[in-house]
């Protein structure tokens, strides 16, 4: 900040030593020149030096500030629970963290020191001027307000066209979003000519409310320019008319207009980086209020060392909070440590409720889920998820290594990892990549197979001993084969509870579990 304040003494000091020099030079006065001549040059290195080393610190402290804000932001949002989170799209998420937290970066952090150092510039340039010509400095004073003054009418209108720009901005970006991740859909049913309908609507209204933004930022940037202009007027009019008149000499004339420039210049800018600091400001406010949800209150609620009695579901109801249609009624059941257990039941029966009930993504509305005797609710979500795991169909896998995309950053030795690929039947593809743990899976795992992606989640739960596994339809997209063998390394495991939502009904695939649950009209019944 103090770099800020200082470096445009520098430019005043810029003004007179042109003064001096002009007024020894009319004088003949060589020595006074040369000695000036010296000073300028000083003057210039300072002026250069000084407005560097402001640009620098700026630029440090505003790349340091908006990294830990993006940090701030991340970690806010790890801490959302998932039902808070599912309400906003993941184009809001990825447009807070990249091109709203820039925006806030260059037109509020960067944008304050800029504006400080140009109230600054302008501050000093008008003192400078009162003291070369009080009458001067008074009308441009005074000519120096009208844009200040207006600017801040227009910035408020700058700040709502903001919101509705950067509103624009985010649907179109989820459309374009949804029109990629759709390519082969488009393709495969030749929807081209309704998608472009589709993108051509939204593009407009993205671009008529750049538009507007632009325009309203235009006539602020007019209103500085017209100013200075009329500024520039004064200082040149007014003084020549002194200088004729012998009141004021010629070096002074082109001092003062020089301190105009150092005027009109910094006015020129002001209104613009007013109206972008105020959006920037109002975007802040807004960011703020977009995190604060619900947080998942991961730490909080009671723990115990390990999972080994059972999970109970007493008289348990459910219905998603943006729904009135009921999806569970009085669910009782108990399943106990180390078994395996099957649900079945029709699509859309509510198979996956129980799981997003057991991962506490929900409460029950009526009844209770017990953990060992202890109500889940009361029980801490990081002990719970250091219990549990889930294989779901789709499986995420980062675009890193092997070894990443099961440790998942934790630390674990080689031998650790190697042992819990081979456990998850990954063996045989460990020796085809010469036993590479750096082997890159690829962006969402291209590299593996389907199979192999589901392997490497189960090998995930083994590395963590889990003592519960939670499979959602997980194998439901491979062939009989590959799936019963997926099924069946689970299943072979010991010390291990695992709870299986699946669509086969044969006899064979369900005699392998201990007990099988129907969900029929929203109550499980044992089969």
């Amino acid at each position: 900040m103090l770099i800020n304040i200082l470096a445009p003494l520098a430019n005043i000091g810029f003004a007179f030593s042109i003064k001096f020099l002009i007024d020894d030079g009319i004088q003949q006065n060589l020595t006074l020149l040369y000695r000036h001549l010296c000073v300028s040059i000083l003057v210039v290195i300072v002026f250069v030096l000084g407005n560097y080393l402001a640009k620098v610190l700026t630029s440090l402290y505003t790349a340091k500030q908006i990294q830990k804000y993006r940090m701030y932001l991340m970690s806010s949002m790890l801490q959302e629970n998932y039902v808070s989170f599912i309400k906003q799209t993941t184009s809001d998420y990825q447009h807070a963290l990249l091109s709203e937290a820039d925006q806030i970066g260059k037109d509020y952090l960067m944008g304050f020191f800029e504006m400080v150092r140009n109230l600054m510039l302008v501050g000093y340039s008008l003192v400078a001027m009162f003291m070369s010509s009080g009458f001067l400095a008074a009308a441009i004073l005074i000519l120096t307000a009208i844009p200040i003054i207006l600017s801040a009418f227009s910035a408020k209108k700058g700040q709502i066209q903001k919101k509705r720009a950067l509103a624009a901005e985010k649907t179109f970006a989820n459309k374009i979003k949804e029109m990629l991740a759709g390519f082969l859909t488009i393709k495969i049913y030749q929807a081209e000519k309704s998608v472009k309908r589709s993108y051509q609507l939204f593009l407009r209204e993205y671009t008529q409310k750049s538009l507007k933004l632009s325009i309203t930022e235009d006539m602020t940037s007019t209103i500085s320019e017209v100013s200075g202009l009329m500024i520039f007027l004064v200082a040149f009019g007014g003084g020549m008319i002194m200088s004729a008149k012998g009141t004021l000499s010629v070096g002074s004339v082109t001092a003062i207009v020089q301190l105009v420039n150092f005027v009109v210049m910094p006015i020129n800018q002001l209104g613009l980086q007013n109206s972008r600091y105020q959006g920037a400001k109002a975007l802040l406010n807004s960011l703020t209020v977009f995190l604060r949800k619900e947080t998942s209150s991961i730490t909080s609620g009671s723990h115990q060392n390990h999972f080994t009695q059972a999970i109970g579901f007493t008289n348990v109801s459910f219905r998603y909070p943006e729904t009135k249609k009921q999806v569970l009624t009085n669910v009782n059941c108990r399943l106990l440590a180390n078994h395996n257990y099957a649900i079945i039941g029709n699509s859309g029966s509510g198979k996956t409720t129980i799981f997003n009930l057991l991962l506490k993504l929900f409460s029950p509305d009526q009844g209770k889920i017990t953990i060992d005797g202890n109500d889940l609710n009361s029980i801490s979500a990081k002990w719970w998820y250091s219990q549990v795991a889930v294989v779901q169909q789709e499986v995420f896998i980062f675009n890193d290594s092997i070894k990443y995309n099961v440790t998942l950053g934790h630390l674990y030795s080689d031998q650790q990892i190697v042992q819990a690929l081979q456990e998850a039947g990954l063996g045989e593809f460990l020796a085809t990549v010469n036993g590479d743990l750096n082997y890159n899976c690829g962006e969402n795992g291209k590299n593996l197979s389907g199979g192999q992606r589901q392997r490497i989640s189960i090998a995930r739960a083994f590395i963590q001993e889990k003592s519960i596994i939670l499979l959602d339809e997980a194998t439901s997209a491979l062939d009989n084969k590959l799936s019963n063998e997926i099924e069946q390394t689970l299943l072979a495991k010991t010390k291990i509870t695992v709870i299986v939502i699946t669509h086969k009904t044969s006899v064979v695939n369900l005699a392998r579990f201990d007990k099988v649950f129907r969900l029929v009209n929203k109550k499980l019944i044992e089969v």
